[in-house]
């Protein structure tokens, strides 16, 4: 069995000929590409002679060499890889590699990620702190049923399109509102409705959630994310979304953050002990949410009077 670098030689060596003939013209490279909590080595197929492309499909060199250590077979692994590829590609739009990035600027949005976790990231493309948090950002290109596909807009690329970190937030901020509607509903909605998801009968569902609405206001949980379901914690950079749910509320509100898609807000009067909080974040993180998809094992304080915004932090939930 092959170690990583022998495995990584090979597949440069080889990839391509597991490809249809049209890919034959093409050449691959090796380009680190940060993602959420992780950073990874990405293959990237690059047509020869074109111009610069910044869709050009990418996969991952150590997900590959997981899946070959599991099967021991480099064969099976390259034609799999190849064959994923291909039904992927057909999910793009068909003038994809002919975009150019003053086309897409209207597709640059937020992507929130937690700081200590995402040095690699943040070193390497524009980005400004916000509290625990960091703000980077993506261009969207496609949103469709199938799901959502986009690319990291990095240092080099914003030097290349002379886009500074002032003009990305600005752009973002309006964009992000625009391509993923955000939308707030009760956690017993959204508990139904994963319900029915995984075929639970409607009789039994009513029933485990009888007398839902007689629940005070301010005893009630909400869950924000948007229409996609897809980077939902954005709504943190948005006061106004947040104000919505807490004046529904009637008080200041702890924001949980349950992943990078969704987060779950609550009464600070309700659900006092902010330190209990914190550890039911934490242990959910640890126990139920995968690497990529975890925000923060902090909670935030959103205060109802001035729309203010804090981190809760170990110590001041121990205070």
């Amino acid at each position: 069995m092959m170690d990583y670098e022998s495995f990584k030689q090979r597949v440069m060596d080889e990839f391509l000929s597991y490809m249809p003939e049209r890919y034959s013209d093409c050449k691959i490279e090796l380009r680190k590409v940060p993602k959420v909590n992780s950073c990874l080595t990405g293959v990237v197929i690059i047509p020869k002679g074109k111009p610069r492309s910044y869709c050009s499909p990418t996969f991952y060199m150590e997900r590959m060499y997981e899946q070959y250590l599991e099967c021991d077979s480099f064969e099976q692994v390259m034609a799999n890889q190849a064959v994923y590829l291909e039904e992927s590609i057909k999910f793009l739009p068909e003038d994809i590699m002919k975009l150019d990035f003053e086309s897409l600027k209207e597709k640059i949005v937020f992507q929130i990620v937690n700081t200590n976790e995402n040095q690699e990231m943040i070193k390497h493309c524009p980005h400004r702190s916000f509290m625990d948090l960091s703000v980077v950002y993506r261009v969207i290109v496609n949103v469709d049923e199938h799901g959502v596909s986009g690319f990291l807009v990095t240092n080099d690329i914003a030097n290349a399109e002379d886009l500074s970190e002032a003009l990305l937030y600005r752009l973002a901020k309006k964009n992000t509102k625009k391509i993923f509607p955000f939308k707030s509903e009760r956690i017993e909605d959204t508990m139904m409705r994963m319900m029915r998801r995984w075929g639970v009968k409607e009789q039994d569902i009513e029933a485990s959630f009888a007398g839902v609405d007689e629940i005070p206001m301010q005893d009630r949980v909400y869950v924000v994310s948007n229409e996609y379901e897809f980077f939902g914690a954005n709504a943190l950079l948005y006061t106004d979304v947040l104000k919505k749910v807490v004046k529904n509320i009637g008080t200041d509100c702890y924001i949980l953050p349950s992943s990078v898609h969704d987060l779950v807000i609550l009464s600070t009067e309700t659900f006092s002990e902010s330190s209990k909080l914190r550890t039911l974040v934490k242990d959910t993180n640890c126990e139920h949410v995968r690497l990529s998809d975890r925000l923060s094992d902090n909670i935030y304080r959103f205060s109802i009077v001035d729309g203010s915004l804090t981190c809760v932090t170990e110590s001041e939930a121990a205070s």
